[in-house]
């Protein structure tokens, strides 16, 4: 018996969470069991990294959301690749491969990584693919109970919607590091470093993350605050300039796009996330995975993965003072610092590595498959 075929998709361009998340059930599903395509935009950080690890990827991409060769193309990709089942994510992706799934009579799940995408769906045609993919989609996964509840809301079945929390590949974050990065920035090696990683986009609260750096350093002079990610120049632009307002100087650098996080992650004293909005972030798991201390404000599905006094510290979203107190208090007891990264790493071996997640879509995947 071949395997079954499934069609992985989705629009954006990357690199992002769910695009990670996209490339490893691409690339680690049981190959005796499953075999992968995948059909997203040209060009893109998604595209390069599956063709690298041979997988046949189909380039498509159209401008305007009613564009019939979108959904053509993957109407030829399901027939000529005698497609199983659709794996599809993100909203738009989500309504397109549920026509092509309706058309073709091939199963499709339809994949929420986090709330801005339901707040994306309030216009109109948002309103329109939403209500699609509720009547349509065989079934629909999210990534958090918060997304749940919030399709559950508006209207989606709650027995066809089934969470699969993410997972991150531990073996980066095994090894002790070079512990090279302050080397890398001409900084002494007792500077303290607080880094976030994450792309420069409005959900980020990157403005938060700046301001709470001007009151930490006004405490402290030994530490050098990092943000690590893509750049939008278009939304950095108001960011760099508060730098600039408040004179932050070398105190707070931009590192742009990195292929070592995880070695990053290593020479952090405490990693940083100011969302405002968020699903399940792959960066705080990254950080867990690597012992780190973990300052987070609370909201999306984020206090389901840190525990508030144990396995980090949550705060109100666009408070910069709540921000800067956190990391100045993790600063000033390396012990409790270590405590909760100690506690953190413990709980991400426990829930959240890569191995469970694949374990848990090759499941669900067979549960649909069978039907």
């Amino acid at each position: 018996m071949r395997p079954y075929t499934i069609l992985h998709t989705i629009d954006s361009v990357g690199p992002g969470g769910a695009e990670t998340v996209v490339h490893n059930l691409a690339t680690r599903l049981n190959k005796n069991v499953f075999r992968s395509i995948a059909l997203v935009p040209p060009k893109s950080w998604l595209s390069a990294r599956l063709k690298e690890q041979g997988v046949p990827v189909v380039e498509v991409s159209w401008n305007v959301w009613w564009d019939v060769r979108g959904p053509w193309k993957m109407i030829d990709v399901v027939r000529k690749f005698e497609v199983d089942l659709i794996h599809s994510h993100l909203p738009a992706q989500n309504f397109y491969s549920c026509i092509v799934g309706a058309v073709t009579q091939t199963k499709t799940l339809a994949t929420y990584h986090g709330p801005v995408e339901l707040e994306w769906s309030q216009n109109l045609k948002g309103q329109l693919r939403l209500w699609f993919v509720k009547v349509t989609a065989d079934g629909v996964i999210v990534v958090c109970d918060l997304v749940k509840q919030l399709l559950a809301q508006l209207g989606f079945s709650q027995d066809r919607i089934t969470m699969i929390r993410n997972g991150i590949d531990p073996m980066p974050y095994t090894s002790p590091g070079k512990r090279q990065l302050r080397q890398e920035l001409g900084l002494p090696v007792e500077q303290k470093l607080v880094g976030m990683i994450a792309n420069v986009r409005p959900s980020k609260g990157y403005d938060i993350f700046v301001k709470a750096c001007a009151e930490v350093c006004k405490r402290y002079s030994g530490v050098t605050f990092l943000a690590i990610g893509d750049v939008n120049e278009q939304v950095a632009a108001p960011i760099k300039l508060l730098h600039s307002q408040l004179s932050l100087g070398n105190c707070f650098q931009f590192l742009g796009f990195r292929s070592d996080v995880s070695e990053i992650l290593k020479n952090l004293d405490v990693f940083v996330l100011a969302s405002t909005s968020e699903g399940m972030p792959l960066a705080i798991l990254e950080a867990m995975a690597a012992g780190k201390p973990v300052v987070s404000t609370n909201c999306g599905g984020i206090p389901e993965v840190v525990d508030h006094e144990f396995t980090g510290l949550l705060v109100p979203p666009s408070d910069h003072e709540a921000l800067s107190a956190a990391i100045s208090r993790l600063l000033a007891d390396s012990d409790f610092s270590g405590k909760l990264g100690c506690h953190a790493k413990d709980k991400f071996y426990k829930d959240f590595t890569l191995d469970s997640m694949i374990e848990r879509y090759e499941r669900l995947y067979l549960s649909y498959l069978a039907k």
